[in-house]
């Protein structure tokens, strides 16, 4: 347990009440502010955001970071705070730079992002299962990219019984990608492939299935872009041919919040104990950290 400290929660999608939960379980004081009602009611509702943050050392901004008045925030924080959020816009970034403020966008984070790509690749199957009249089991799954996203979500496909095929750039990708037992292609040769794919799933932040791609795809074929926006994928001539090609951002809050909201308020302990001069060298026990 940690020494009494407060954690003031704000905002966001159903995985802040979860992180507020696991910052009061593990001994510290919440506030919450304009979070939202899903039954999971760690600490005490604040009335206003300057009540929220009296004496608040670790600061969960909205996740996703929106709907915050930052000119308001900003007034109200102090140097003994640390700001924790996801995809944080440049303007905070630079407020909290001068007012001396420590200020984490998590996704920057290797260890966190390593855990949000676990449900962000069970989120994208099952929005490519819910979109097919198909089986993912036998059937012929093409993933664009080999980055952080994409390893969990082949090995998940391959787990469904699915025979994966990913598209890499760079050779070093492409060995370690046969290496995890995936058939591997240039992006070069992608308009040959593509009718064979039955569920496609894109991981590139950049323009990679123009137009002249998805007129090679099958009729039924189900394109999942998990990339941040604009994605990868030429929304606008998709729904012009009829191709299923979806979007899906925030996947985490809709379909693990609890395992993502414990994902924040952890890595967020992990940064102040950091800060603090701690020593990683714990497991997932939660025993304490050895101190430099």
């Amino acid at each position: 347990m940690d020494q009494h400290r407060i954690a003031a929660v704000l905002g966001g999608d159903s995985r802040q009440p979860f992180a507020a939960r696991a910052f009061e379980a593990a001994g510290w004081e919440v506030r919450r502010y304009q979070v939202p009602a899903t039954g999971i009611e760690a600490g005490e509702e604040a009335e206003t955001l300057e009540e929220a943050l009296r004496g608040a050392e670790a600061v969960l901004l909205p996740v996703p970071c929106k709907g915050i008045d930052i000119g308001e925030l900003c007034v109200h924080l102090t140097e003994e705070m640390t700001l924790f959020g996801l995809l944080l816009p440049d303007d905070l970034r630079t407020r909290c730079a001068e007012q001396g403020i420590p200020c984490h966008d998590l996704l920057e984070r290797e260890d966190f992002a390593t855990l949000n790509a676990i449900s962000t690749a069970e989120g994208a199957i099952a929005e490519a299962i819910a979109a097919s009249a198909g089986n993912l089991h036998l059937s012929h799954a093409l993933v664009l990219g080999y980055g952080r996203c994409a390893k969990p979500l082949i090995k998940k496909l391959q787990g469904f019984g699915a025979r994966t095929t990913v598209a890499a750039r760079r050779w070093e990708a492409a060995c370690a990608a046969v290496a995890d037992g995936c058939e591997v292609l240039d992006f070069m040769l992608l308009p040959y492939h593509l009718p064979r794919f039955a569920y496609i799933f894109n991981t590139v932040p950049a323009l990679v299935l123009e137009e002249a791609h998805l007129l090679r795809l099958a009729p039924e074929a189900v394109v999942i872009d998990i990339a941040s926006a604009p994605g990868g994928v030429d929304f606008e001539a998709a729904e012009r041919l009829g191709v299923y090609a979806k979007l899906c951002l925030g996947l985490p809050g809709k379909y693990a919040p609890r395992a993502a909201g414990e994902s924040i308020a952890q890595i967020a302990r992990v940064i102040l104990e950091e800060q603090e001069g701690a020593v990683w060298n714990r497991d997932w026990s939660g025993s304490a950290p050895v101190s430099g």
